[in-house]
């Protein structure tokens, strides 16, 4: 029988793992960790899930995945390739479509809770 996978009190692990960047940085690299808990196969792709943080500096963003995320603390600002600008801060919620491309500019140390649905055409 398949089991739930949970992952205790994400906002204050301490486990996080350095790992690739989710982005290609504009200037210097920020420091990006990562605690993923749960992987699937989907009927057309994968499933990942994790805690992910990064401290403050600016990515450019270009997704052939669509994710979920929860904002745990910190503050960040997109600007799409079309000009709109989108603020998130501690407590929010958003998904990024498959397709976004812009900026993601971390003003405050941020860490996120996330559902990445990567289809198996992506890459």
């Amino acid at each position: 029988m398949t089991e739930i996978s949970i992952q205790k009190t994400p906002a204050t692990l301490t486990d996080l793992e350095e790992c690739e960047s989710f982005g290609e940085p504009v200037g210097a690299l920020p420091l990006q960790t990562n605690a993923g808990f749960f992987e699937s196969e989907l009927a057309k792709g994968q499933l990942y899930t994790g805690t992910w943080e990064c401290e403050p500096g600016t990515l450019e963003l270009d997704l052939e995945l669509t994710e979920f995320c929860y904002l745990l603390e910190g503050h960040w600002r997109f600007t799409s390739e079309t000009g709109v600008v989108s603020e998130v801060r501690a407590g929010d919620s958003w998904v990024f479509p498959r397709g976004w491309k812009g900026t993601a500019e971390v003003i405050e140390k941020v860490r996120k809770v996330y559902a990445m649905m990567v289809p198996d055409d992506a890459g």
